[in-house]
């Protein structure tokens, strides 16, 4: 076992892993079970072919995203003692539909030169009401865009990623 930077702690107990299992349902939809939580399904909507039973993917990303920020501004909450009154977020992701593309040229979508395999960009806004000072603020902004590892998946990946901080 490789130790980490603590003495007593090694790599294997600090590294823990998460299973999802997925059953694929036909068209573009697979029922998603994680843990012992409700069942619930990714698919596209109807305008793309889907059954519209679930959010796509890449919306689960977005999802994602905003919920970890929440977490992490939870934890950071407490750890800073950071007095919040609400926060809130949105993420809007822009993605290539090569579906247009094939539309236009005929081309199968395995043929189509993406302008993005994933997301092209995300913007997130983050909702808060504190009465914390601006200095404090910057703190937490800091910590969040440094803690939040959905956030660091999609940096990680080169995608155009911007954060903005709205007092309420």
């Amino acid at each position: 076992m490789t130790p980490t930077t603590a003495d007593d702690v090694t790599v294997d107990q600090r590294l823990q892993p998460i299973t999802v299992e997925t059953q694929y349902r036909g068209g573009y939809q697979s029922e998603v079970r994680i843990r012992d939580l409700d069942t619930y399904y990714l698919d596209e909507p109807e305008d793309l072919g889907g059954q519209n039973k679930g959010p796509t993917p890449l919306e689960n990303v977005l999802a994602s995203l905003c919920s970890c920020t929440s977490m992490i501004v939870h934890i950071m909450q407490r750890e800073m003692n950071f007095e919040l009154d609400t926060m809130r977020s949105n993420a809007k992701g822009t993605v290539d539909v090569r579906r247009v593309e094939m539309k236009r040229t005929g081309k199968k979508y395995s043929e189509v030169e993406p302008l993005s395999y994933h997301f092209y960009e995300v913007h997130q806004e983050i909702y808060i009401s504190t009465n914390e000072s601006d200095e404090r603020l910057e703190e937490l902004k800091l910590h969040v865009a440094k803690l939040c590892p959905v956030s660091r998946l999609l940096e990680d990946a080169g995608v155009s990623f911007r954060v903005d901080w709205i007092r309420e």
